[in-house]
């Protein structure tokens, strides 16, 4: 083995494994409490918190920033193109019906 290896402290997994237990209950009584609407963001922000939680501590992750920084750009790169590819078809959504009008009855 090397002498060079740098020791990093263990992480406690059983509170990483609570702040996970509390966040899927916070997600899931997210519509309940807020709403619909906010629900879905609230549900959003606690995957993100999940996400970063087993990226961090279970992919042991936490101190390996160039890695992260490498998969983390990448991504971001493509969700911000899926956004604007996919922001059409949501802001036009609701003028859909207007155009499956029946044609006009034309008078003799």
């Amino acid at each position: 083995m090397s002498a060079t290896h740098e020791s990093h402290p263990h992480p406690n997994y059983l509170a990483v494994f609570a702040a996970l237990v509390v966040l899927t209950a916070i997600s899931v009584s997210s519509e309940y409490l807020v709403g619909a609407a906010a629900g879905h963001v609230v549900n959003v922000l606690v995957a993100v918190c999940k996400a970063v939680l087993v990226a961090m501590f279970f992919m042991h992750l936490k101190y390996d920033w160039f890695k992260v920084y490498f998969m983390v750009v990448p991504t971001l790169i493509v969700g911000v193109v899926l956004v604007l590819t996919l922001m059409p078809d949501a802001t036009f959504s609701q003028y859909r019906n207007l155009l499956d009008l029946p044609p006009p009855i034309l008078a003799d």
